[in-house]
């Protein structure tokens, strides 16, 4: 009997845990749109993923992307969005997410969490698939929720930017 247990004990660290996935960052993409002529992207990524399809209530991902990397193909407008006016990049340097919750739902998964632009943070929610180690996902945010620049004083709805992701793990 103790050693039943005791192949069990062992084995216990193989069942039913939730994994740590390496990212390989140099492959992830990240992307903003808000219209036509304004999009861009962001590059230096950076987080934790614990994540098993099985196990949704014990997954967990946080990870931050470096501001100072917004890319629109305006040096000019980059410049300005990084500015005091907009983003305040030399101030608050990264943007982060950190999920709460996890679901399964018709086309893939959502999450649920707080993501932080400046010193601001609001709970949104990801939509996301996973196959072949490959998590690629959307989220739709409001720019007036987080003071940014002069979308601060307009309606939620007319500030929406759309953002996409592509993170291959290991």
């Amino acid at each position: 009997m103790n050693t039943l247990f005791a192949f069990f004990y062992l084995l216990n660290p193989f069942l039913g845990e939730v994994t740590e996935l390496k990212i390989k960052s140099d492959d992830v993409k990240i992307g903003f749109y808000v219209d036509a002529d304004h999009s861009g992207s962001l590059s230096g990524f950076q987080a934790t993923i614990l994540f098993d399809a099985n196990d949704l209530t014990n997954s967990n991902i946080s990870g931050t992307v470096d501001a100072t990397t917004l890319n629109t193909d305006n040096p000019k407008r980059d410049a300005h969005l990084q500015s005091a006016d907009y983003l305040d990049t030399k101030k608050f340097p990264t943007m982060g997410f950190k999920s709460t919750t996890m679901a399964v739902d018709a086309n893939g998964f959502t999450m649920k969490g707080f993501m932080t632009i400046k010193d601001v943070e609001r709970e949104e929610l990801i939509t996301f698939s996973y196959a072949d180690n490959l998590f690629k996902g959307t989220s739709t945010i409001s720019m007036s929720n987080y003071n940014i620049g002069s979308y601060a004083k307009k309606k939620a709805e007319d500030t929406q930017v759309k953002i996409s992701f592509v993170i291959p793990v290991m």
